[in-house]
């Protein structure tokens, strides 16, 4: 019988060529997808070996020979095209994207490195089984704030809701045994002490400082709306290209499958499909479906015509536009 670890393993390995195609895994430290003794197989990450090292130096659990030697060092002052050689038929990332703290604008710099049939394969958890179970789900007017900001580091409004809410670990592992499919989660304990949250806040405060804490609460069809908004007003460039949705009590992770597309009908197509069918396993009527798409599709109309506003102001960046957007989008 294939065990989970060896279907995730499978999935997320689909397709590739190691003896001719060009593989990048951003953050893979000790658990790599990819292997460089496969092929053409390369690893990026924010922080060099060395420094990654010292990094986790506190974590006496961290199993350091396990450590992949990091190719290519992502600063993120830099666009990605700018701290790697070459361009990549795939581009994997495992529990990465909800720490950034622009996830627009780090897939948009991942998809300039793909070659014209390239994919992008993500995996991330689902917020609503993770350790963030008692946060609100992600808003639109964040994620478009911190890409129109193009952040560095997490916003304190972030840091401080991730520490705020956060769930011990155990507590997650526990609901996990149990499967508990519908559970109240706001009555949970959170981890950290209200003194501590706010030195959590506080740190923040240096612009330079980055708090490494999940920045985005996501599950697939909540993603997937978000990209039928951001790939019709041409934000984003990709498609849907693939999903496995979580398969509980064995995974509480999702994947998507991200591919350059030219083709704006395509690429809001592929993602309205990700949105219907995810959207019908949580029990909504195909018309209740198609009412929220047409919805979604008045949204994105809307959008263009605010960005368009917004670019043709010379201090778009603080002014009413973006208000706009926050207010528009605050759900």
């Amino acid at each position: 019988m294939v065990s989970f670890l060896e279907k995730r393993h499978q999935y997320l390995r689909h397709g590739i060529d190691f003896n001719q195609d060009r593989c990048l895994e951003i953050g893979a430290l000790v658990d790599p997808i990819l292997h460089r003794q496969e092929g053409n197989v390369f690893y990026a990450d924010h922080l060099s070996t060395e420094e990654l090292k010292k990094q986790f130096a506190w974590d006496q659990k961290f199993d350091f020979d396990r450590l992949v030697d990091v190719d290519f060092v992502w600063d993120n002052h830099r666009p990605l095209k700018e701290c790697v050689s070459g361009s990549f038929d795939y581009v994997v990332a495992s529990h990465v994207g909800e720490h950034v703290p622009n996830l627009i604008g780090w897939i948009d710099q991942i998809t300039q490195v793909l070659t014209s049939n390239g994919q992008l394969r993500l995996v991330l958890p689902d917020g609503r089984y993770s350790f963030d179970m008692k946060r609100q789900t992600s808003k639109l007017s964040d994620l478009l704030a911190a890409w129109m900001k193009k952040a560095y580091c997490p916003q304190t409004h972030l840091v401080l809701d991730f520490a705020l809410n956060k769930v011990d670990d155990q507590l997650v592992e526990e609901m996990h045994r149990r499967y508990v499919k519908d559970f109240d989660a706001s009555d949970l304990p959170s981890q950290f002490p209200f003194q501590e949250v706010l030195q959590w806040g506080e740190r923040t405060l240096d612009p330079t400082h980055y708090e490494d804490v999940h920045c985005w609460v996501l599950s697939l069809n909540l993603l997937a709306k978000f990209m039928i908004i951001l790939t019709g007003n041409d934000i984003l460039n990709v498609a849907c290209a693939g999903w496995h949705e979580i398969d509980p009590p064995h995974s509480y992770e999702f994947m998507v499958f991200m591919a350059p597309e030219t083709d704006k009908v395509k690429r809001v197509n592929s993602w309205e499909e990700v949105y219907l069918q995810t959207k019908t396993n949580s029990g909504l009527s195909h018309s209740q479906d198609l009412e929220v798409i047409t919805q979604l599709q008045q949204e994105t109309i809307q959008l263009k015509e605010e960005l368009r506003s917004m670019y043709a102001s010379s201090s778009w960046r603080i002014t009413a536009p973006l208000r706009a957007i926050a207010k528009r989008f605050k759900k």
